[in-house]
């Protein structure tokens, strides 16, 4: 089992994505109550080397080698945290360009250090980076993000602001709406007046698809959502849907399969379709995984979400 890739897994705005974590662990500078990782265990904006770049350049490299004529849509550099957090992002990212240009390169953010000028230039060199801005309510996001204590969302902002000035790769800004916390007129207002002004391709408006790591499912009504979806033009974007190309019933193996289910809860739909495996075996392996205790089946409403035993 790989430390620092992971999946492929597919997402509704990345397609199918390779992700390699720069962390090891649940290391962030949020704990958001919805995160799909589960609860941050290290709360932190001091940036350091938390993974090894060596190790995670050679785990790309082998995967690569072993999935020849199988290429994901992206390489996404994400994980449990918060990427930027790594002091050898910059040098990562020129690395994986050299190792594989033709595969385009994702940064997924939570925002908070892009008010550093140093890691705004770090992440020139990516084709995509996807920052995310649930509120500009500061109340409002302390609550639903849950940030190192100083962090200020107007800040943040600004941050965000300079970065989409300077980059000249995809910004995909991504809004995740959790009802009775950031679903506020205020919000919306804010948010719509700043967008005005950012230099973006688009803001995908995204709900929660899987229990978080302190609340259960919940999304807004379909009121709100279409207020929100009018308000800053944009259809409604699921994360990590699952929902992709058919299945190319290719063998599964126990390492595959946890390694995609170990940064986030997925349902049999989700892994067949981010691993391209058939339905029967992989449901087959995920239930020996759960009577060896391995893995553990979250139910909610009629989907099944699978997730390591210590999530």
């Amino acid at each position: 089992m790989a430390d620092y890739l992971f999946g492929p897994v597919m997402s509704s705005r990345l397609g199918r994505s390779l992700g390699i974590d720069l962390l090891g662990d649940r290391i962030c500078s949020f704990d958001c109550l919805y995160c799909e990782s589960g609860p941050t265990t290290q709360k932190t904006i001091v940036r350091r080397e938390y993974a090894d770049s060596g190790i995670i350049l050679a785990e790309l490299e082998k995967w690569l080698n072993d999935n020849q004529g199988d290429k994901p849509d992206h390489i996404t550099l994400g994980g449990e945290g918060e990427p930027c957090l790594n002091l050898q992002l910059g040098k990562i990212i020129r690395d994986i360009k050299k190792i594989e240009p033709d595969i385009p390169l994702a940064v997924l953010t939570n925002s908070s250090l892009l008010g550093d000028p140093q890691v705004r230039k770090e992440l020139r060199n990516a084709d995509v980076v996807l920052p995310s801005l649930d509120t500009l309510v500061q109340e409002e996001f302390i609550r639903l993000n849950r940030p190192c204590a100083g962090l200020d969302i107007q800040e943040i902002a600004r941050g965000l602001e300079a970065f989409c000035k300077e980059f000249s790769g995809r910004v995909l800004l991504e809004i995740l709406l959790v009802p009775g916390i950031n679903d506020s007129r205020e919000n919306m207002e804010k948010i719509t007046v700043f967008l005005k002004n950012l230099d973006h391709e688009r803001v995908d408006l995204s709900v929660m698809s899987r229990p978080g790591a302190h609340m259960q499912l919940k999304t807004p009504d379909h009121e709100t959502l279409h207020r929100w979806q009018k308000a800053l033009h944009t259809p409604l974007t699921g994360a990590e849907t699952g929902t992709g190309p058919g299945t190319r019933g290719r063998a599964a193996s126990v390492s595959t399969i946890m390694d995609s289910i170990r940064r986030r809860p997925q349902t049999l739909e989700q892994l067949c379709s981010a691993l391209g495996t058939a339905p029967e075996e992989t449901s087959a392996m995920l239930d020996e995984l759960v009577q060896e205790q391995k893995v553990r089946a979250l139910g909610h409403r009629k989907e099944k979400f699978y997730t390591l035993k210590e999530f």
